[in-house]
């Protein structure tokens, strides 16, 4: 079952690191490159650029896109981060509702919110679940507009064959402590563009830009230590993903037959890798209060959270009242011209709807645990029905 496993083999790892003196992959350190080359063949990229952290990876792929100040980017509703990534860039994220049954970026919807301003769109694969990437791809070449996966909750997730991260231009990896492959911190950034891997790389502090500064990047780079235990993590992973997906079966058989609850499911042609589980309370429609749900919840001792952040990304005090890096800029920018009522209420009804709804119970864990869990649901759900 998905419990982390720190053994001896990070720490023959960490030997490996500490006997060289060299802590840093600038300057010669060997094992950051090892674990971009082992990451990238493990999800199938041509290249990998590790990260001190995922949104370093999101930050420095909105740069590489081309987009600054007066441009826009792309973003999902429902997590805030690459609303966040595009800000650092002085950037204006706009927003793409997400399909009630997956969670994820509704491509129907895209298509009507490019502009000429528009240099990026960033896709999250939400708890596991690949978007439909294949669409959104297709759209975003059309309009020559940048693609970064954002696959913090994805990995190992496929869709038709083809593993998150490489449908787009930049995939964005999480080793953040509770994501699947958990390093304490850092993320890896894929691509199969030597030119964007190369980009990038002057963003994770690569050795050409300690001489010599090319433009204005950022020094986000992994330390051999980290790579090290990712190294040793990345052999672990995969048992750490069919725990997860066994963790998350039970969930589903908790809930299943009951018609308030919907479970998000892949397709016939993707594959679910369950950072979180996730479903969406719809009892309402039955005549059962969210309150009602939540007492239930309560009164069986459920782990089960419901709300998720409780609000689209737009409603967080940094977009909603217009914070940044003062001076009005970036979403206030005079070299913008579409700054006035940027977020109304309504913009996203999908998502505004879905968010205070959202159930999530995180994988990770005991599996005696997550049983008793389960089970609780169980009990809270017939109580209601």
């Amino acid at each position: 079952m998905p419990q982390r496993v720190f053994g001896e083999r990070e720490l023959d790892l960490v030997k490996q690191v500490l006997d060289t003196g060299m802590l840093s992959g600038l300057g010669g350190g060997q094992m950051t490159p090892r674990f971009e080359r082992e990451f990238a063949t493990a999800v199938g990229a041509q290249y990998g650029v590790a990260m001190n952290a995922a949104m370093s990876v999101l930050h420095s792929a909105v740069k590489v896109s081309g987009a600054g100040a007066g441009d826009e980017v792309i973003c999902d509703p429902i997590v805030v981060f690459g609303a966040v990534a595009t800000m650092y860039n002085n950037a204006i994220p706009v927003f793409v509702d997400v399909d009630p049954a997956t969670h994820c970026m509704n491509p129907d919807l895209i298509e009507a919110k490019i502009t000429e301003r528009t240099k990026a769109l960033i896709v999250t694969h939400l708890w596991g679940l690949p978007a439909q990437i294949d669409r959104i791809v297709e759209i975003a070449r059309r309009h020559n507009v940048f693609v970064i996966e954002d696959c913090a909750h994805s990995l190992f997730a496929s869709y038709k064959g083809k593993q998150t991260g490489t449908w787009g231009d930049v995939g964005s990896f999480s080793f953040q402590m509770s994501k699947q492959l958990g390093l304490g911190d850092g993320g890896m950034a894929v691509t199969n563009s030597e030119q964007v891997r190369d980009d990038l790389a002057l963003n994770a502090g690569a050795p050409t830009f300690q001489a010599v500064a090319h433009a204005l990047h950022w020094n986000y780079r992994m330390t051999e230590t980290t790579a090290a235990i990712g190294v040793a993590q990345l052999e672990r992973a995969a048992g750490y993903i069919a725990g997860l997906q066994a963790v998350a079966k039970m969930y589903n058989d908790a809930v299943a037959g009951c018609d308030w609850i919907a479970v998000p499911k892949p397709g016939p042609e993707a594959t679910h890798t369950y950072h979180l589980w996730a479903a969406t309370f719809r009892g309402d429609e039955k005549g059962i209060t969210l309150g009602d749900f939540n007492d239930a919840l309560a009164r069986f001792e459920c782990g089960v959270s419901v709300g998720y952040t409780g609000m689209a990304a737009y409603k967080h005090p940094l977009i909603a009242e217009r914070l940044g890096y003062g001076k009005v800029c970036p979403l206030g920018c005079p070299l913008y011209d579409g700054a006035n009522n940027l977020y109304p209420d309504g913009l996203c009804p999908v998502a505004e709807d879905l968010v205070p709804r959202i159930l999530l119970a995180y994988t990770f864990g005991d599996e005696e645990a997550h049983k008793q869990s389960a089970d609780r649901l169980h009990q809270a759900v017939q109580s209601l029905s």
